[in-house]
């Protein structure tokens, strides 16, 4: 399968009233269906008549059922292990399958049915030090969690695999041509030389790999705590820093100290210590997912109708061009230290 192949496949189209008939019949649900944006699938908040709100997932049919099923198993065990993280929580059918199938167009879908986690997105907030360092603790016990989980699934072909950055040189001729693309190009270069040969020495497995700030939820405290982390679409096996660089990516504020970035790091660290290791490839690791996002969108402009809700997403901010330049204009030097004196 070409990790190329989901991305660029149209989502799945199911009509509104095909789905509830579905979920009266093998789940004994029935309510009313708001349209959630996705990358590949097909998502639906389902609203009872007053009851708790759920979410309904359509799978992409170019997804094998083999990560599929990754996916709803991971989801369980971390249920069963009373993981400290709020996640969804798998809805049995009738018949106590974690998933049924629902076919249309001649095209036949997993779905399933999962528990709707209440919260804010951080998505459109500025996350300060003391929630960015919460998000570093949530991520560090999701992967504790996840730490002896396992399944054949785990290796899936994901063109969001950090791992595999190096197959996105035959995507960046979508970038615009000039520094952007050079600084790209750059970035790859430093992961195939720095980062990627120090992989097989760092400690690995099944990670959440999209802690980003739409899957992120936040409650009504002040100051605000994580209530939950959302969607395991992108799991995979992979070092365990690839999860913490790939959280930090998303923390773009420009000043020179990286304040929110390194609080991330340190709550994570106060859960599950970093290797030296690890925080030798960390700065490497998160241009290399900046240098990604930027990469996948613009190649997405290409692949995709222009109206493609996920796409009008994700190119609703620049951020991570601007966190690419910056970070890297700071350098290896000045990231290390400035994570030493937050250790401090």
């Amino acid at each position: 399968m070409n990790p190329l192949d989901i991305i660029a496949a149209p989502n799945p189209n199911v009509p509104e009233d095909h789905v509830l008939a579905l979920l009266a019949d093998e789940f004994g649900l029935s309510g009313s269906l708001a349209t959630l944006v996705s990358e590949r699938d097909q998502n639906f908040r389902l609203s009872p008549p007053g009851g708790t709100p759920l979410v309904v997932k359509i799978a992409n049919a170019e997804e094998p059922a083999e990560i599929t099923d990754f996916q709803l198993q991971a989801l369980r065990h971390l249920q069963e292990s009373e993981c400290p993280v709020e996640v969804p929580r798998i809805t049995r059918t009738n018949a106590g399958a974690l998933s049924t199938t629902i076919r249309h167009d001649g095209i036949e879908h997993v779905l399933r049915v999962v528990s709707y986690v209440p919260g804010t997105p951080v998505e459109g907030t500025q996350p300060g030090p003391k929630l960015a360092y919460e998000l570093g603790r949530s991520l560090a016990q999701l992967d504790a969690a996840l730490s002896d989980f396992s399944h054949p699934g785990e290796s899936q072909l994901l063109l969001w695999d950090m791992q595999r950055a190096g197959d996105l040189r035959d995507l960046v001729q979508h970038v615009p041509e000039g520094s952007l693309r050079d600084l790209v190009t750059e970035c790859l270069d430093d992961f195939e030389n720095k980062a990627q040969p120090a992989f097989a020495e760092l400690r690995c497995q099944v990670i959440h790999n999209d802690l980003n700030p739409g899957n992120v939820l936040i409650d009504d405290r002040e100051p605000p705590g994580v209530s939950g982390v959302i969607d395991f679409g992108d799991m995979l096996r992979a070092p365990l820093i690839v999860d913490v660089a790939i959280a930090a990516s998303y923390l773009r504020t420009l000043d020179d100290d990286l304040t929110a970035t390194t609080a991330l790091i340190a709550g994570f660290d106060s859960i599950s210590p970093l290797e030296e290791a690890e925080k030798a490839v960390l700065f490497d690791l998160i241009r290399t997912r900046l240098a990604a996002t930027i990469t996948i969108m613009y190649w997405r402009t290409s692949a995709r109708s222009a109206d493609d809700p996920y796409l009008q997403k994700a190119f609703a901010e620049r951020s991570s061009e601007h966190f690419l330049r910056h970070i890297s204009a700071l350098g290896q030097k000045h990231f290390s230290g400035r994570l030493l004196r937050a250790k401090n």
